[in-house]
């Protein structure tokens, strides 16, 4: 159950120019101790699955862009739903677009084909589901497969653990939505071979009231080759978090 009023309209935080990508030397646990956790308290269990996600095409999300390591806002980005069939098809705009694919692309929501959320332009050989099917807390949803970056023929693993943890009650710039809290853990070969033994650790807030996260969150660590074993470095931390849903009209 929803607790706040429409989500459409929310207040809209200030932009900032996008700011260079921090890397910071840490130790193998320092990652676990700086923890991602997100404005939210914990709400009852004991209620049935959420709905699947049921988007149209024109529903749109806006999100604001922080970086976590000082705060400072990034700016914004804009996600507006442009096809539906065959495939899901979702035009990205504003902070964090890249040049070379400017679309989101779904076998159905939220399973991946194609999404620029990270440092890179990724194509999945194969639908990388973020959500589990049943969305209630305990789900699990494993994932192996491979996927591709623009400009090279080769393609890299990918392996992905998602669980369904609790509800939650999430605050964002949009307003307070009741969440399900979904907690991945990534384990990949980056295309940047300098990067060896890359780890993602994610947190996904996903509201079927918007039909996707009003809150998202991911950050990852990984060796230099060539460095010593037991020093990991940082890769960049960002929090994505609704300013506005739009859904289609009529």
């Amino acid at each position: 159950m929803r607790s706040s009023s429409s989500a459409a309209h929310g207040a809209v935080l200030p932009a900032t120019p996008r700011t260079g990508r921090r890397r910071l030397l840490v130790g193998a646990g320092a990652l676990s101790a700086l923890g991602l956790s997100g404005c939210a308290s914990p709400a009852a269990d004991a209620r049935p699955p959420a709905p699947q996600p049921q988007v149209r095409v024109g529903d749109q999300w806006r999100y604001a862009q922080v970086n976590r390591y000082n705060g400072l806002g990034l700016g914004e980005t804009t996600m507006r739903v442009v096809a539906v069939t065959p495939l899901l098809r979702v035009a990205v705009s504003g902070w964090g677009a890249p040049p070379e694919g400017t679309e989101e692309t779904y076998a159905g929501p939220w399973n991946v084909l194609q999404e620029p959320t990270y440092d890179v332009l990724q194509r999945f050989d194969t639908p990388q589901p973020l959500l589990p099917e049943r969305l209630q807390p305990g789900a699990k949803v494993r994932y192996a497969g491979r996927y591709r970056v623009p400009g090279s023929n080769e393609s890299f693993e990918w392996y992905a653990w998602a669980d369904a943890i609790r509800w939650e009650q999430t605050s964002v710039p949009a307003g307070q939505f009741d969440t399900i809290r979904i907690e991945r853990r990534i384990s990949f070969r980056h295309s940047d071979l300098w990067h060896v033994r890359s780890e993602r650790q994610e947190t996904i807030w996903y509201a079927p009231v918007v039909n996707r996260w009003v809150r998202r969150e991911w950050t990852g660590n990984y060796l230099r080759y060539g460095m010593e074993r037991y020093f990991r470095l940082r890769e960049d931390w960002i929090a994505s978090q609704l300013v506005e849903y739009a859904p289609a009209r009529g």
